[in-house]
């Protein structure tokens, strides 16, 4: 990646790791990335090395269609962890599923509010420890890592975005939902622009309300499909 190498920005996409995962994915099934122009970047807090968020121009070369692509962008943002805690009931429909609502900017929902899974990014080493700590954070809730399921990881908007989701859930007791039902009407967050409130919904509701987006509906239903605890 000719482009890349000689730029004086070539430190500075390398180093963006969701970016070097997908350069090294393009290579892996023998595509040649040819070009790749840095459009956007918005920096991360005090003390991170990479951007929150960059778009790239690029140009790929496909191998398996012998043609030259070069009319995308490539999104990037640091992974990040999301957990589905839930109650298993008599059926999949009646599991109580613990939502966030948040407001995002971006969202076009009736009421303006995301309503998504516990997550997000952060300075955690792993992203099981990211994941605990979304977890208190976002619901106030302090759950042990070991008690957490991993479901591995995927892209969460492939067509636009080369970030990763590591999903992982967990089954919480009577004591733990009551808990969180008592905290729904106090905001959560990290102190600062985020601020998170608890919702719990049965998987029925989610389906039928069209409560959140697709990506969280596959997360959901990954976690409550899968084996059992």
């Amino acid at each position: 990646m000719g482009a890349v190498e000689n730029s004086e920005k070539a430190g500075e996409l390398r180093r963006i790791a969701a970016f070097d995962r997908w350069f090294q994915a393009q290579h892996a099934a023998g595509n040649t990335p040819e070009h790749a122009r840095l459009l956007f970047s918005w920096p991360a807090g005090e003390g991170v090395d990479q951007p929150f968020l960059s778009v790239m121009q690029v140009a790929v070369h496909v191998a398996a269609e012998d043609r030259v692509k070069s009319n995308e962008i490539v999104v990037t943002r640091p992974d990040f962890s999301a957990v589905a805690l839930y109650h298993r009931a008599a059926t999949l429909d009646e599991t109580q599923v613990v939502l966030v609502r948040e407001f995002r900017t971006p969202a076009s929902t009736a009421d303006a509010f995301v309503h998504e899974l516990p997550g997000g990014s952060g300075s955690e080493p792993d992203p099981l420890a990211q994941a605990v700590t979304e977890v208190a954070e976002e619901t106030g809730l302090r759950i042990e890592p070991e008690r957490l399921c991993a479901h591995g990881s995927r892209q969460s908007a492939a067509t636009l975005s080369a970030h990763h989701v590591h999903l992982f859930s967990a089954q919480i007791s009577e004591d733990e939902l009551a808990f969180l039902r008592a905290q729904r009407d106090k905001p959560q967050g990290d102190g600062g622009d985020e601020r998170t409130w608890v919702e719990i919904a049965t998987f029925g509701e989610i389906r039928r309300e069209r409560l959140v987006d697709w990506t969280t509906m596959g997360m959901i239903a990954q976690c409550l499909l899968g084996p059992a605890d």
